[in-house]
């Protein structure tokens, strides 16, 4: 498939994305027309001992400058120090303005080297290679970076734009399934949020997808790429509300991974988020019961959970109390409101900040059933 060139900042940015198997091991031929001086592949532990050998070497068969480095995995890595530990790897490179930041990895991975470019010199070039669904999908476009801090998710970050995206859709055969359906998400999210058509699609092409067909996988990677580029290409600061919108099931979904201290996968708790939203939408925003269950069933289809007792870490106890308040960080707020993302119609979604107490106290009581 040809590469895709997509405009995805107000300054006329364009970001290439590259859709292709065995993208990653060829990783050389595609930075080098980068001219960098010199290259840092960031990765983490659970991701460089299956591919990083393999970019690094192809970086280097370009004439490249590239060394390595690696953090723990997992969400807990989202964090200062972290950032700290790469910045510190950049100056002992004496990685200048000229040099590149290869992600490799998950979503993770691209808000933390993201956020490390953003930062490094006031910003350096950054290219991410996403080896798991979600990051494929969503995470890998749009520059949105990032870190946690205690008190929620994605708080400190920038938007930092990468000049290069390579999606090699075989390296998701190195995932367990359940990592798979938890990036299939966003691409639900996508469809119940921007296309109807798309519902249609999943409803049609479930075990495709979940078998990682290639030419269903394709598919869904590209039309999930030109979803969300087309949405940050019309707003990408977030300044008019349309990328809001990319935020369904977010408000409930970064709360519920923060709650149980992310034991959970970030798209298992946005699919919970999204069930919420969707009860929401029926309350607040006139959507049909009926499509309502419709979504819930699409989420379910891809054996995803719509509420806490479908979840590995049911055990846990979630205070829906505490759940409540930590919405109350969320980036969508404005003037002490909560905002949400709510679906009018399959396909057709507004940002609403009327929502009240009742109804998305509910809607929590819900998904914590």
């Amino acid at each position: 498939m040809p590469s895709l060139d997509l405009n995805t900042a107000a300054e006329k940015h364009v970001t290439r994305v590259v859709i292709e198997p065995g993208a990653a091991a060829r990783a050389g031929s595609y930075v080098e027309p980068l001219r960098p001086s010199k290259v840092l592949l960031v990765s983490e532990t659970t991701v460089a001992p299956l591919l990083a050998d393999k970019v690094l070497a192809s970086l280097r068969s370009a004439g490249l400058d590239a060394e390595g480095e690696f953090f723990s995995s997992g969400e807990a890595s989202k964090s200062p120090q972290v950032v700290e530990v790469i910045h510190g790897r950049l100056a002992a490179m004496a990685l200048g303005r000229d040099g590149v930041i290869v992600a490799l990895g998950g979503g993770v991975v691209s808000d933390v080297a993201g956020f490390a470019a953003a930062t490094w010199m006031r910003g350096v070039r950054f290219v991410i290679c996403p080896t798991t669904m979600e990051a494929m999908l969503d995470a890998s476009i749009g520059g949105k970076t990032g870190i946690n801090l205690p008190a929620g998710k994605n708080l400190v970050g920038a938007f930092h734009h990468p000049s290069l995206v390579l999606i090699d859709p075989t390296t998701l055969n190195t995932l367990p399934p359940r990592d798979v359906r938890a990036g299939l998400a966003e691409s639900i999210k996508h469809a119940l949020v921007f296309d109807e058509a798309f519902v249609g699609w999943h409803e049609a092409n479930v075990e495709c997808v979940l078998k990682l067909e290639p030419g269903a996988v394709t598919e869904l990677i590209h039309r999930n790429v030109r979803i969300k580029a087309d949405v940050v290409a019309a707003d990408p600061y977030e300044r008019t509300g349309r990328r809001a919108l990319l935020n369904f099931g977010h408000t409930i979904g970064h709360a519920l991974e923060a709650e149980c201290g992310y034991a959970l996968r970030h798209g298992e708790c946005v699919a919970m988020g999204m069930a919420a939203a969707l009860s929401l939408s029926v309350r607040c925003a006139g959507l049909a019961a009926d499509q309502a269950r419709r979504g819930r069933q699409l989420i379910e289809a891809f054996g995803l959970p719509v509420r806490w007792s479908a979840c590995v870490a049911a055990s846990q106890h979630i205070d829906p109390h505490a759940l409540l308040e930590r919405t109350r960080t969320d980036k969508k707020n404005a003037a002490g409101r909560r905002r949400f993302v709510l679906v009018e119609a399959i396909g057709r979604a507004k940002v609403v900040d009327d929502v009240d107490d009742e109804s998305l106290q509910e809607a929590i009581r819900e998904v914590l059933t």
